[in-house]
């Protein structure tokens, strides 16, 4: 009887140790500081310079339109736990209502580019902030370089002892960066034309700094609606001979580019502006598909 109560007294000792063991290692897990990011380069910039060292969450799930995401209050907790929230700015996440004392705001560290005209009227009854700026600037693949730094920066302050590898992790993938440019130039060099017709003005980073133009049914909100004014311009824009493609997001229906499509005899292709993309294309990354977006853009406007 002595023998059993023995045992029966160091079974519970090991139960109580393994519940307290288990109780111990939850809170280190839910303890353990993470970053929260908002749009897919910004995702990706920061868990390349992290890679194995700190944990990345993006709080826009893939897949979903950027513009038109609504977070929940879990995503909310989130970015506040964080010990650091990245986020685009310009308006790009109109549901950041105040300060984080935890927050980088992207846009403050890059060249930015004011909207056109053109822009701000297509634009109207849309807020991307007051600041008047063209919000997608992580298509200016230098701006990927100085994001890049900004952040490598920022992390090496809140996480010192792995300072050294975020900084070789930075240069080598700005190394990568520089190539991609490096293409973008050589490519789109000789071209027939320099100018696309897309349905959402995202593009004119890319086109200020490799010299083509972009006519859009839109301006930066690819939730807006086109006005028939519009969409007669593009279609009597498109009936002429250069124009060969029109161009349409991945996360936006392709319904009104087919139509115009249909009725120039131009060909509708995809472009994807990176905002945010689908779980697939994130394991692709920023570069490749920065790569399909040349190529298209070359066949576009007939590069050599």
């Amino acid at each position: 009887m002595k023998k059993a109560l023995i045992l029966v007294a160091l079974l519970l000792a090991v139960f109580i140790g393994e519940m307290l063991m288990f109780e111990n290692n939850a809170k280190t897990k839910e303890g353990t500081p993470y970053i929260a990011v908002t749009n897919f380069a910004i995702y990706e910039i920061a868990n390349t310079i992290a890679g194995q060292q700190i944990e990345v969450k993006k709080l826009v799930p893939f897949g979903v339109e950027t513009h038109s995401y609504i977070p929940s209050v879990k995503t909310i907790a989130e970015l506040s736990k964080a010990e650091l929230f990245v986020f685009n700015g310009l308006g790009m996440e109109p549901w950041v209502k105040k300060e984080y004392p935890n927050q980088m705001d992207m846009s403050k560290f890059v060249k930015l580019r004011s909207a056109s005209e053109e822009e701000h009227e297509c634009h109207e009854g849309h807020d991307h902030g007051d600041e008047e700026a063209d919000p997608h600037y992580w298509l200016d693949i230098d701006n990927m370089i100085l994001m890049t730094e900004a952040l490598t920066v920022e992390l090496s302050k809140h996480f010192p002892q792995h300072a050294q590898e975020f900084s070789n992790h930075s240069k080598l993938y700005i190394a990568k960066l520089k190539t991609l440019s490096s293409e973008y130039s050589e490519e789109l060099k000789n071209c027939a034309h320099r100018e696309i017709v897309v349905n959402h003005n995202a593009f004119g980073y890319l086109g200020e700094r490799y010299g083509f133009d972009s006519h859009s049914i839109t301006g930066l909100s690819p939730d807006e609606q086109a006005s028939a004014k519009k969409m007669k311009e593009i279609t009597d824009l498109l009936s002429e001979e250069k124009f060969n493609t029109i161009f349409f997001e991945s996360f936006v229906s392709p319904k009104l580019a087919q139509t115009i499509g249909k009725e120039t005899g131009v060909k509708v292709e995809s472009l994807q502006p990176l905002a945010n993309v689908t779980q697939e294309e994130a394991k692709k990354g920023y570069i490749a598909l920065m790569r399909d977006n040349l190529h298209k853009l070359s066949a576009a406007m007939e590069c050599e």
